[in-house]
């Protein structure tokens, strides 16, 4: 009951975020020199799935996001974001959270192609993995981004390293690639499928070793003006004993302020 008015009071402060942006954007028709936007996202997955490839839970599992941004901070086109992730597993109904603080910023921006880097500092509380997960966090990513032809296409890896864990501490790199089709394009709505293989290795990470999934994710994305619904489906494929083989899913509507 504290967590869901948590989230309540969360709600609320977001959303009087987003009016006062709304309010403002309104009363100056100049673009701000550092824009602040707000979006909110909320679902329904399978069940909760950690990156490690384990999976929490009966299922399914509500999952709702957080995430303000403000941009142009230190140079044009870098931002600063705080942002919250909660699941909560609708037989258990217990939640599982993590809250972070990231710096992105433009590494690369020539002839097509873009790359970008982000350092963050999260906070992980996993009462369902394991144990007890309560672990603070560094995080970094690189993104890089091409339109090789007519498909864009885009590269990812994640990475975290553990700082402070009641779990065995160590590191994992989170690797995907995915390309964008888009499959209708209209004033009043796009279509958007993306597809693309995973990859997650772990050097001690909770005690893991080595290679851990194989996934191919799809997603079919619709988008009417900052509105979005995304419909997902991932297999997963174990690459060691004890990691389950399967195939998660998930329906997610996001607004953006």
């Amino acid at each position: 009951m504290q967590f869901q008015r948590l989230q309540w009071l969360a709600a609320c402060l977001l959303s009087i975020c987003a009016a006062e942006a709304r309010g403002q954007s309104k009363a100056a028709p100049d673009a701000p020199q550092h824009p602040i936007s707000v979006t909110l996202q909320s679902g329904f997955a399978e069940t909760f799935q950690l990156t490690l490839g384990g999976v929490f839970g009966a299922g399914p599992a509500w999952q709702n996001r957080a995430t303000v941004s403000v941009g142009n901070l230190f140079r044009t086109g870098d931002s600063a974001a705080l942002s919250g992730f909660a699941t909560i597993d609708t037989a258990g109904h217990h939640p599982d959270w993590l809250a972070s603080v990231s710096y992105k910023t433009r590494l690369l921006n020539r002839g097509g192609q873009q790359l970008t880097g982000t350092a963050s500092f999260e906070r992980w509380r996993f009462p369902s993995v394991l144990r007890g997960a309560q672990d603070w966090l560094a995080g970094y990513a690189a993104t890089y981004a091409a339109r090789p032809g007519r498909i864009p296409v885009t590269v990812q890896s994640n990475a975290w390293t553990l700082l402070h864990s009641p779990l065995p501490k160590g590191s994992l790199v989170h690797t995907q690639v995915w390309a964008a089709h888009s499959l209708y394009g209209a004033d009043w709505l796009n279509v958007t499928l993306r597809h693309g293989p995973q990859h997650t290795y772990a050097w001690n990470f909770y005690g893991t070793h080595g290679h851990r999934v194989l996934r191919y994710a799809g997603a079919l994305v619709l988008t009417h003006g900052k509105t979005s619904f995304e419909a997902s489906y991932r297999p997963q494929f174990g690459l060691q004993q004890r990691i389950p083989d399967n195939r998660f899913w998930s329906f997610m509507l996001s607004q953006t302020f």
